[in-house]
């Protein structure tokens, strides 16, 4: 028995890194764990740049901000319908004759 000159462990080894270099598994751990590094190093640059600000908090303005300005939209439109009743034309010649685009 002392013909053998490879010994269970050194014969296993020898297959488990084989195995290692051609699994899939291990290949999609990788990209995973890569992907990993990437989302958390991106997520570092996020919190970097919103700094102290309470991501709520700047929604909330967001959401103010877009409230005015359908406010303000909607009397805007509400005045070119009457100036366009008033002179005998349509929205649109209004909208035109002022350069405005004729949707949103």
């Amino acid at each position: 028995m002392s013909n053998s000159t490879s010994t269970p462990s050194s014969s296993s080894t020898k297959i488990d890194s084989s195995l290692d270099a051609i699994s899939p598994t291990k290949t999609a751990k990788d990209r995973r764990a890569e992907r990993l590094r990437e989302l958390q190093s991106e997520l570092e640059e996020l919190k970097v740049e919103l700094g102290a600000h309470d991501p709520h908090e700047i929604v909330q303005t967001h959401i103010k901000l877009l409230h005015e300005y359908n406010e303000i939209k909607d009397g805007t439109q509400a005045l070119i319908g009457k100036y366009a009743q008033l002179t005998n034309r349509t929205v649109r010649e209004i909208h035109q004759e002022m350069g405005l685009p004729l949707t949103d």
